[in-house]
């Protein structure tokens, strides 16, 4: 899964890097690549919890996999109220892109995870 991630992740800063040569500044958000650091490593250790917890038991997983996403979640809005509040100038590029990656590793995960826990 880690390989998975690393490539996915490199493949979305190339994106990242192009599209911010070839758009718009109104579309531009010179903090992509970060933001996909970010969501690598949230998704790494969300899939090790996860993981963890299946060998535990079933009950234990939906436990953690539930609380995961709500902290997730709750983190991931901080972060957009955040940058909003710091640079109002490009709030609105930063968020698109955020949640463009967000979905983007939303559905890597749900993909990587459904096939470790057939793994299992």
């Amino acid at each position: 899964m880690l390989k998975n991630t690393i490539v996915f992740s490199f493949v979305l800063i190339v994106l990242a890097l192009l599209w911010n040569l070839f758009v718009s500044e109104s579309l531009k958000s010179p903090t992509s690549p970060y933001i996909v650091i970010y969501f690598f490593i949230a998704t790494v250790v969300t899939h090790r919890l996860l993981m963890k917890s299946n060998k535990q038991s079933p009950q234990n997983f939906i436990r953690v996999y539930l609380g995961t996403t709500a902290f997730r979640l709750f983190l991931n809005l901080i972060i957009i109220i955040a940058y909003m509040l710091i640079n109002r100038a490009g709030a609105m590029s930063f968020t698109l892109s955020f949640l463009v990656f967000y979905f983007l590793y939303l559905i890597f995960e749900i993909i990587s995870l459904q096939k470790d826990l057939k793994k299992n």
